[in-house]
């Protein structure tokens, strides 16, 4: 049976039709908790921007608990920002964190995210009881490095989005402990402005800096994205009907991230394509909660990606080295119409080109 973990929109509706979800998929997949975090007062880093999530306080987390509890679905608090700014190595920043998780632990959190092993430490010796799962952001590809973490007291890995298609290494991480695999990862395969991106994303999390630019890491990715026809395929997603090929390997826990998307998209509907591993639209449409935040969105029609997941299934590990591989723009042209992706991608880049924060900041100071 599969476990799904969701970005939490802190709707008790939500809640409401996981629990029938749970019920109609009992014995084949399960939305096991969902996940997220307080924006007021809220004095641990995270790994979303803190503008774009959904607005709450303790009260309304620990009601929010509460009520998922009653309906049997948990709650993973996330502690993942890739920076504290070392507030976790002074003596009032320590008694701040401690605080704030035994408030945490009072309201009924049982779980948490985190990213920082200094935090991690901090968690376990306040509250030895509570469940550790390990962010994506700490970047686990390793089964050395998943070991480190399971001897650090970690009871769960949620895994690098890169080895994503290499199932051997996947099978291996997935005998030596508890994994997890975000499914609709959006992320570039070796994205040179992941940890940048990661770091800028901590400080914007618990405070937003309006005089800062926002938009830079965003803006590459973007314009990365749209360097060609196949770039969509060498995202990290793992489709509906693909999740079968991960279960049989040992991995059987899912994440189903979008906080910054949950909350006016539609959350429900994309758990549940996952949960009975079928989906026909748009991929990228189901990717992004059925609410896209971005302009040039190309039409990834699921259908015609049967088969794509085969090559990596066949023992053909993807080496990053897609100049010689020539996969996934083999599978575009033979599958797809490039014209269309291209001229979405010219769009793309002419947009993202002109709208460039840092270069305009940079070019006024020369006047």
């Amino acid at each position: 049976m599969t476990n799904y973990c969701i970005a939490a929109d802190f709707k008790k509706e939500t809640i409401d039709a996981y629990f029938q979800l749970n019920k109609k998929y009992a014995g084949k997949a399960q939305i096991t908790e969902t996940y997220g975090q307080i924006t007021s007062n809220s004095i641990i880093t995270g790994g979303r921007v803190i503008k774009d999530l959904p607005k709450i306080d303790m009260d309304e987390l620990a009601e929010y608990i509460e009520y998922s509890k009653n309906q049997r679905i948990g709650f993973n608090y996330s502690f993942n920002g890739a920076c504290l700014n070392n507030k976790e190595f002074t003596k009032e920043g320590i008694n701040d964190i401690v605080i704030f998780v035994k408030e945490l632990s009072k309201i009924g959190v049982k779980s948490m995210t985190i990213s920082a092993p200094s935090l991690m430490s901090i968690v376990q010796d306040t509250v030895p009881n509570m469940e550790i799962k390990v962010s994506i952001i700490n970047q686990v590809n390793t089964v050395n490095k998943l070991q480190q973490y399971i001897r650090a007291g970690a009871q769960r890995v949620v895994l690098d989005e890169t080895i994503v298609r290499n199932f051997s290494l996947l099978k291996d991480l997935a005998k030596e402990a508890d994994v997890e695999l975000i499914a609709n990862s959006l992320c570039l395969h070796d994205c040179i402005y992941r940890l940048h991106h990661y770091n800028q994303t901590a400080h914007d999390s618990v405070a937003h800096n309006k005089d800062s630019i926002h938009t830079f890491y965003n803006h590459k990715c973007m314009l990365t994205r749209s360097f060609d026809a196949a770039s969509m395929l060498k995202l990290c997603w793992i489709r509906p009907e693909d999740i079968k090929h991960y279960t049989k390997i040992g991995i059987k826990n899912f994440k189903l991230q979008g906080r910054h998307t949950a909350y006016f998209g539609d959350p429900v509907k994309a758990a549940e394509c996952y949960m009975k591993g079928e989906f026909d639209g748009n991929l990228v449409d189901l990717l992004e909660f059925f609410n896209s935040p971005y302009h040039f969105k190309v039409n990834l029609d699921n259908k015609r990606l049967d088969g794509f997941i085969d090559f990596f299934i066949n023992d053909n590990i993807c080496k990053a080295n897609c100049k010689a591989c020539q996969h996934c723009i083999q599978f575009i042209v033979k599958n797809f119409s490039i014209e269309s992706f291209n001229d979405m991608n010219s769009m793309a880049k002419r947009f993202y080109e002109s709208n460039d924060e840092l270069h305009d900041v940079l070019q006024n100071l020369k006047k």
